[in-house]
């Protein structure tokens, strides 16, 4: 009986725990607030970008248009079908479209500048266009960016008498269109001559500074900029002169490039208010003098005799002229006085005073047709 073992008198209790799949220390929650965070980062950037300017905007959009640091590279957004906006079912397209912003000229200003030190840069670093430096002038003026290609005694932008382009032309105004075409500026080409008279009665000066321009503008459209950015095409002659001292100079044959600004594009407004103010400024016109005032008889004084009218003294008869012209027509105002004088005359002709009971004409009073 002393091998036996006891049976134990407390019950034994045994515990097991659950696996729950890493419970309250696991990681699954860092990827959905990483996933947050991301979500608020990309609204906040939106929120900044449409409250910025039309150039911030702008340049954002061209850089992920064109994203790649060497020049002629294409975005992943360039060949995109994607441009237009795709309305949500049940609003109007209209109130979805952002009106846009007006442009900031400071803003608008400093970009044509980076762009007129961006070209100098290049044609300086170019070994085929640096003997052109001293022929280009780029300034920034009050409608915008002016280039200017100017003319020397041997070396020319055309062909003498012709709008053929030289080689080192087209590589001038390739790499012009390749910057300009980044823009979203309105562009006018414009051409000038000298003094010299040129061709014949048929084409002179006046067509050949305007086919130059023309031809300018085809080169530039097809090597860079957008179609539609370049809104004119003119021709000047020698009307301005760029050296007004010396109407023969070379320098004044030239060919200007014109970047305009946003707001010197548009064309002003009719000011309809001024012209109102104008108008109220003017003299005022004097009407033409009406007819004299008829003066209405008095009812005699019964107890008063009137005095004979005085005979006419005795002499010739002064002759009668008839007047063929028409008495101008009366107004409504004259009108309404010739009747107010003949109701007045027959109730005076019948006895009675004006107003007193019965005092009105026996055979009714015909009408003036007014």
């Amino acid at each position: 009986m002393s091998g036996i073992h006891p049976e134990p008198t407390e019950p034994r209790i045994i515990k097991k725990k659950k696996n729950r799949g890493g419970g309250a220390h696991g990681g699954a929650w860092k990827v959905a607030y990483a996933d947050f965070v991301t979500a608020m980062m990309a609204l906040f950037i939106v929120l900044w970008i449409m409250s910025q300017s039309q150039t911030i905007r702008q340049n954002v959009a061209q850089y992920f248009k064109n994203p790649g640091l060497l020049p002629g590279a294409t975005g992943l957004m360039e060949n995109s079908d994607m441009g237009g906006e795709m309305p949500t079912p049940g609003h109007s397209q209209d109130l979805q479209t952002p009106s846009p912003l007006k442009p900031d000229l400071a803003c608008e200003r400093d970009n044509l500048e980076q762009v007129r030190k961006r070209i100098s840069e290049i044609i300086a670093q170019l070994p085929e266009l640096r003997g052109l430096k001293d022929q280009i002038i780029l300034e920034i003026t009050d409608e915008g960016l002016r280039i200017e290609l100017l003319d020397r005694e041997n070396s020319h932008f055309f062909d003498l008498g012709s709008t053929d382009l030289k080689p080192e032309t087209r590589e001038l105004l390739k790499l012009i269109s390749q910057e300009l075409g980044k823009l979203t500026n309105h562009i006018i080409v414009e051409g000038h001559t000298d003094s010299r008279p040129y061709g014949t009665k048929s084409y002179t000066n006046w067509e050949l500074s305007t086919d130059r321009a023309n031809a300018a503008r085809r080169f530039m459209e097809n090597t860079g900029v957008k179609p539609g950015q370049i809104i004119s095409v003119r021709g000047f002659a020698d009307r301005q002169l760029r050296n007004q001292q010396d109407p023969m100079d070379v320098q004044n044959r030239r060919v200007t490039i014109l970047v305009m600004f946003p707001e010197a594009a548009k064309p002003r407004p009719v000011e309809i208010t001024k012209i109102g103010e104008d108008l109220n400024r003017a003299p005022e016109k004097t009407a033409p003098p009406g007819p004299p005032a008829l003066s209405l008889p008095k009812s005699p004084d019964p107890g008063t005799r009137s005095a004979p009218e005085p005979e006419p003294p005795p002499g010739p008869a002064l002759p009668v002229f008839k007047s063929t012209i028409p008495p101008p027509p009366l107004r409504l105002e004259d009108q309404v006085r010739e009747e107010v004088r003949q109701l007045v005359q027959q109730e005076v002709g019948s006895g009675l005073t004006p107003g007193s009971p019965g005092s009105g004409p026996k055979n009714p009073r015909s009408r003036l047709g007014w």
